[in-house]
C-alpha cells in the first residue's frame, strides 16, 4: 500500500474535468448522421455534421469521437484547436477523455486546412502513439481521419493504423 503524505506547501495538481450525461437515445433519422461508426466513410459522414465548416480551411482542430461497445457514438470532444498548419495533441488527454467517458472505442480526427489530406510525419507518429496507448488500455482505436474540404484520409483504410 502506498500512502501519500501532503502538507499545506504541497502544490495541487491540475485536473482535467470531462462531464457528460447520457441522454435519452434519439431515434436514428434516415437523413441524419450515422450513429454506428463501423467504417471510415460513416465516421467521416458523422464528423462532417459536427465540424464547423468555416474552420476546415482556417485552422487545424483535433476531435475525439467516443463510442460504446456497439460502435455507436455517444459523444465527441474538440480536444484541441491549433494554428494554420498544426494542432499538436497530447495522447494522455485523448485517453483521459476516453477513460472518463468509459468509451469502448474511439475515432480521432483532425483537419488539414491546406486541403492536402496526406498524413505528415507527425500525423504518423501520433497515430502510432495513440495505437500503442489504446492497446495498453484496452480501448479500440478504430481510425484516425484527416479531413479536407472535400476529401478524407483514413489510417485504417490505408492499413497504417497499427504501424
Amino acid at each position: 500500500m502506498i500512502t501519500l503524505k501532503t502538507s499545506d506547501r504541497t502544490p495541487r495538481l491540475a485536473e482535467l474535468k470531462v462531464t457528460y450525461k447520457r441522454g435519452k437515445r434519439q431515434k436514428a433519422r434516415e437523413d441524419g448522421p450515422p450513429r454506428v461508426l463501423n467504417s471510415a466513410a460513416r465516421a467521416e459522414e458523422y464528423l462532417r455534421t459536427v465540424w464547423d465548416e468555416d474552420t476546415l480551411d482556417l485552422r487545424e482542430e483535433f476531435v475525439v469521437l467516443c463510442l460504446d461497445a456497439s460502435l455507436s457514438v455517444f459523444g465527441w470532444v474538440r480536444l484541441h484547436t491549433g494554428g494554420l498548419d498544426s494542432s499538436p495533441v497530447d495522447p494522455r488527454l485523448v485517453f483521459a477523455v476516453a477513460l472518463q467517458t468509459a468509451s469502448a472505442a474511439i475515432v480521432v480526427a483532425h483537419n488539414h486546412p491546406s486541403r492536402d489530406v496526406g498524413p505528415s510525419e507527425h500525423d504518423v507518429a501520433i497515430t502510432r502513439r495513440l495505437s500503442q496507448g489504446a492497446k495498453l488500455l484496452g480501448i479500440r482505436l478504430l481510425d484516425h481521419l484527416i479531413l479536407g474540404r472535400s476529401s478524407c484520409y483514413s489510417f485504417a483504410d490505408a492499413g497504417r493504423l497499427a504501424e
